[in-house]
């Protein structure tokens, strides 16, 4: 038999690597000559190290095995099986946008959850028909109840329902005014074995208050007003007792509106009980609006009896209606509230009372103000820069020239130009341009209007012309604003 000589440090390391990979030595194990003494020196501390180390690595095995079990081996989720979707009525005003923003909010949860079979009752106020729900049975029901009525109609159907904002003035004074979630549970038999929940979700009425006085306040105004909705509606009863307890704390006084008994009943009898009132407070005068309904109604006996808004009077709403408060004039601004919340907790809601759990207290509330022209800060005392001002904003800054101006309301130039700048700090020229491209800004951001339609409609016949002026104004091209607004 041949033997092979190696050097030791090598042999060693071989007979290492087999020993730890638990190869078995046959009968021959080759060793050379000058590695002997070396091997028989070293091979019992050599063994017993390797018998620690191997001890070791079992015990961080163990270890190691019994986290990762912890971790991975939990219980597997039940499998959702397809079935029949409950059918839930909801009963809204549909043309107003606290009904779509709750309906937005109460779709987030469906697609979030499982689905669910929405049969929709109404479409507007006036075709709610507490009859229509006669014939339906299903499984809950989602209201904006309009009247006392229909409330008695829907917990005659003995079902889960989730009713936004809609208590009378007895249960508000009962409880103090305390501005709060009201949860209610009422049972009812029904063959002996169904029960009714019925859960009211509120606005945060005290925050909507605290939110437009502390707006007012910040601009300086000692004179305000309220306008209410209806006197029986309580979210109305409650914006104006905060709304007054606010201002009554910072040592002002609170003018309210005498309204009629029905939600924006016989307004054409009102209008002209409102523009006396209007007439008669002091002026300038920071008015709250119940909702945007209720403003624009405020903008347009303004408008009616000759009233500079927003500089006698600043008319603020609540609800943030996009198509209301941009079709008044001047537009409206608005407090916005999170009607996407309050439908998205109404779902969730109606889901625990469906399993038979009472939800937790429900209360959705103001998010911020959307500022319009109704509440510019200006409070100017000037009848004629009040007249200007009024024209230019009135013909949005199109094309027009001072003389024209000044034509209409016969003041010399020099007269005209002086108590401008007294009181607005610049010239009558600078307000016609900022207030054009202020307009211009708008379209270009809100709209899709291609941009020489906008040059056209300011009076540019070059868009070119109009695209100079603004990269000018802004820095940026018309098209780059776009992108940057639309995309943010």
């Amino acid at each position: 038999m041949n033997i092979k000589y190696l050097p030791a440090p090598l042999l060693f390391n071989s007979i290492a690597g087999i020993i730890q990979s638990h190869v078995q030595f046959f009968h021959c194990i080759i060793i050379a000559k000058e590695a002997q003494p070396f091997f028989c020196a070293n091979l019992p501390s050599f063994f017993r190290n390797m018998k620690k180390k191997q001890k070791k690595n079992e015990s961080h095995s163990a270890g190691k095995e019994g986290t990762q079990k912890k971790s991975v081996n939990l219980p597997p989720k039940e499998l959702k099986v397809p079935g029949r979707c409950p059918e839930i009525a909801v009963v809204f005003d549909l043309a107003v946008e606290p009904a779509r923003g709750i309906l937005r909010g109460f779709m987030q949860y469906i697609r979030l959850n499982n689905p669910w079979n929405v049969n929709f009752i109404s479409k507007t106020a006036s075709e709610i028909d507490p009859s229509s729900l006669k014939n339906w049975n299903g499984d809950a029901i989602l209201a904006h109840v309009p009247d006392e009525k229909t409330f008695q109609e829907i917990l005659s159907k003995n079902r889960p329902t989730v009713a936004l904002a809609k208590v009378d003035r007895k249960e508000l004074d009962n409880d103090n005014a305390e501005i709060e979630t009201k949860i209610k549970c009422k049972s009812k038999k029904s063959g002996g074995k169904t029960r009714a929940d019925l859960v009211f979700i509120r606005c945060d009425n005290d925050a909507v208050a605290r939110m437009a006085a502390s707006f007012f306040l910040e601009r300086n105004f000692v004179h305000f007003a309220y306008v209410p909705y209806s006197r029986e509606v309580c979210w109305c009863t409650e914006r104006q007792l905060a709304f007054e307890k606010y201002l009554s704390d910072s040592g002002f006084p609170l003018y309210i509106f005498k309204a009629g008994n029905q939600e924006g009943s016989d307004w054409f009898t009102q209008r002209d009980r409102m523009r006396d009132w209007l007439l008669d407070l002091p002026k300038p005068v920071a008015v709250l609006a119940a909702n945007d309904f209720r403003g624009r109604q405020v903008l347009e006996v303004c408008q009616r009896a000759g009233i500079p808004v927003p500089y006698q009077v600043a008319v603020l709403g609540v609800d943030n209606d996009h198509p209301i408060c941009e079709l008044s004039y001047p537009s409206l601004s608005s407090i916005a509230v999170d009607w996407e919340k309050a439908g998205f907790m109404s779902a969730e809601a109606l889901n625990l009372l469906m399993r038979g759990e009472i939800p937790p207290t429900r209360l959705y509330g103001p998010t911020r103000i959307v500022s319009r022209n109704s509440t510019e800060h200006l409070q100017i005392s000037d009848p004629l820069v009040v007249r200007i001002l009024e024209m230019i904003r009135f013909n949005k800054g199109e094309n027009l020239r001072v003389a024209d101006i000044l034509k209409s309301i016969h003041v010399s130039e020099r007269s005209a130009q002086e108590r401008f700048k007294k009181a607005m700090g610049h010239s009558i020229m600078e307000e016609i341009k900022k207030t054009r491209m202020k307009n211009v800004c708008e379209l270009i951001e809100e709209t899709e209007i291609p941009f020489h339609e906008i040059s056209k409609s300011f009076g540019f016949e070059n868009p070119n012309h109009l695209g100079q002026l603004f990269k000018k104004e802004f820095g940026m091209t018309m098209s780059e604003y776009r992108r940057r607004k639309q995309g943010s």
